[in-house]
């Protein structure tokens, strides 16, 4: 059996948002001018969920720390 070719080089993220003015990051302390969207699927549950199938996570691009912040309109 022949090993698959590695996927194409995809970023890590959903979407980047930029900032109207930097911000000082509270995780790592850096200054960022924008955020990172990561995708969130749930793999496996034991039991009937109520719980959305998926969701998005604000992180910051420096740290990959996940930030308390929400996207509206999504």
């Amino acid at each position: 059996m022949t090993p698959s070719p590695d996927p194409p080089n995809t970023p890590a993220f959903e979407a980047e948002y930029a900032l109207e003015a930097p911000l000082i990051c509270p995780k790592c302390k850096a200054e960022v001018s924008s955020l990172q969207v990561v995708r969130l699927l749930r793999g496996q549950v034991n039991f009937t969920s109520t719980l959305p199938r998926r969701g998005h996570v604000i992180v910051c691009p420096a740290c990959r720390g996940i930030l308390s912040a929400g996207l509206g309109g999504m």
